[in-house]
């Protein structure tokens, strides 16, 4: 019997640090997908049902927040974590008031990425 591996989808606009997301995650049972957009990130949510989302904080067309509240609205719920190069601190309460688990910095440290993959069960 074949494990299934768990889908994760990156959203981030920054090619640079969608590689590096994808490089940390190649050492992982899990097959990653990426959106540059939150448009894009909407219709690849919808065609691969991931167990994760790492959603960029600033996209060309919306923020990770919005993006999130767009899913929550049509009732899909997925863990998901956000990710900024601005002050977790700040943006901590208006995440988790909007259902996200987790706020990350960037770059992510590799091992809060480990403990991320952990407590979604994707590893």
């Amino acid at each position: 019997m074949t494990q299934v591996q768990p889908n994760i989808v990156i959203v981030e606009d920054d090619f640079i640090s969608q590689q590096v997301l994808i490089a940390m995650l190649s050492c992982y049972p899990v097959t990653t997908y990426c959106a540059s957009t939150g448009q894009e990130a909407l219709q690849l949510i919808a065609a691969c049902s991931p167990q994760l989302l790492l959603l960029d904080h600033e996209l060309p067309d919306m923020t990770g927040i919005t993006l999130y509240q767009l899913l929550t609205q049509q009732s899909i719920t997925i863990t998901a974590a956000l990710i900024s190069a601005h002050s977790v601190e700040q943006l901590t309460p208006q995440a988790h008031a909007a259902g996200i688990a987790q706020v990350l910095h960037k770059p992510v440290e590799p091992q809060q990425l480990v403990n991320l993959l952990r407590i979604t069960g994707c590893i």
